[in-house]
């Protein structure tokens, strides 16, 4: 069974988290949480569609290897960095576009609603992209599912991160200043990313890469803080 009942109980405790979390932002309504869902195929496509293809095709032109590790030039590590927040941040406001979606997003309040609810999916469609890449990993193969106790931990505070970062671009796209917080997006993600990235050139373990997850995480909640005390009045509950 190896990740999977660990990726189950992540999605469910995700979806009832940070889904609550949206649904006390809404004013105790249920009127948002359908955006949730489409947020949930995004980092799967990004991923498969973009991301990986243009690893690729970079790589090939170079005769370099696609994967993140030591031995690349320094400039093509920095493309890989840059990759998922680049993309990732462009992609989950994506259905703002949406005429529904874009008549939710009405005052500086909802536009944080409707981030947190588009981020929140997106997370939660990682957490399950990520596990059943795991799932294929020889290395973690015939491993008991106890012993993803860190995907859970890490993929929880993911999700509310993702959420925040999605809900800066929602909220400056209602307030005009588009360009200026699709940047500030990519600056935070690449900031939250750089745990991952030591790790992956082999200057930080596991667990030193767990324990800057969680401290790059505090600022987060003091976003998320600013972002709501900028609402100008709260969701009425419908």
């Amino acid at each position: 069974m190896g990740i999977f009942p660990m990726a189950a109980a992540t999605l469910i405790i995700c979806g009832l988290l940070w889904g609550g979390l949206v649904y006390v932002l809404s004013g105790r309504s249920t009127r948002h949480l359908w955006v949730i869902l489409l947020g949930l195929p995004l980092s799967a496509a990004i991923n498969v569609l973009v991301k990986g293809p243009l690893a690729v095709t970079v790589a090939s032109i170079f005769g370099l290897s696609p994967n993140f590790t030591a031995s690349q030039p320094v400039w093509f590590l920095l493309i890989l960095f840059l990759l998922a927040p680049v993309f990732e941040e462009a992609v989950k406001p994506l259905p703002v576009l949406m005429g529904r979606v874009r008549g939710l997003v009405k005052d500086p309040a909802s536009a944080l609603v409707v981030g947190m609810a588009l981020g929140l999916g997106f997370g939660i469609g990682e957490a399950a992209y990520l596990a059943y890449g795991i799932a294929q990993t020889p290395q973690y193969i015939g491993l008991p599912w106890y012993l993803f106790t860190g995907y859970l931990f890490e993929r929880t505070l993911v999700c509310f991160i993702q959420g925040v970062m999605t809900a800066v671009v929602v909220t400056g796209y209602f307030k005009g200043k588009l360009p200026l917080a699709y940047f500030f997006a990519v600056f935070l993600h690449s900031f939250v990313n750089m745990g991952a990235v030591l790790m992956r050139v082999g200057l930080t373990s596991p667990y030193e890469t767990f324990l800057l997850l969680i401290a790059s995480t505090i600022p987060f909640f003091f976003i998320f803080e600013w972002l709501r005390r900028g609402s100008r009045q709260p969701i009425p509950a419908s």
